[in-house]
């Protein structure tokens, strides 16, 4: 009895754990190769997006630094498939923890050009790449884009600014057709005979 237990709890602990370690592997970023030789290759390490001015890449405890308006171009490509003993390819078959390559080409400020290759999961190349294009081109300000449909319905916090931006120019339009009704002769206002 004591046996089956003992298999049973093993069972369950080897089926549990390797789906939670290789969630956590599929969140981190790696450094494949580039034109950059202060990051070594194979560093693995995360992303931070936290800055507005910079893309941040923390690896073995240090920072590496790259100005949002320096960033020329984005891509993802198919990452290199490796291989179990050279022959079988050892690539995930859940979607979610398929790699590609992220390249990230840029300009530094004398002009020389250089990329940056990332391996991460496919869904976070994607999603760094949205936002490094939303860095790189802020919204101007005080314009604020209509995400939902429910913006132009609804004034909340997050859209005041538009509503009353709107609600400015609806005044102006309104005093300036008030001014060219009264500023046009022979033509009866309301309340006149």
């Amino acid at each position: 009895m004591f046996s089956i237990r003992q298999i049973l709890v093993s069972t369950l602990v080897f089926a549990a754990v390797p789906p939670a370690v290789l969630h956590a592997a599929s969140d981190t970023v790696q450094y494949v190769g580039g034109t950059v030789k202060s990051i070594p290759v194979n560093s693995a390490g995360s992303f931070n997006f936290d800055d507005a001015k910079e893309l941040r890449f923390h690896y073995n405890g240090v920072v590496y630094r790259l100005p949002y308006d320096q960033i020329t171009s984005t891509d993802i490509e198919k990452a290199d498939v490796k291989h179990v003993m050279r022959v079988i390819p050892a690539q995930s078959l859940m979607f979610t923890h398929r790699k590609r390559t992220l390249v990230i080409n840029y300009t530094d400020s004398s002009g020389a050009t250089g990329t940056l290759n990332f391996e991460l999961a496919a869904y976070r190349a994607a999603d760094a790449q949205e936002t490094i294009a939303a860095k790189k081109t802020p919204p101007p300000a005080g314009v604020v884009e209509a995400a939902w449909w429910g913006d132009k319905i609804w004034k909340t916090p997050r859209n005041k600014a538009a509503w009353d931006a709107q609600a400015v120019l609806n005044a102006q339009a309104a005093q300036n057709a008030q001014n060219t009704a009264a500023a046009q002769p022979g033509q009866l206002t309301p309340g006149t005979k």
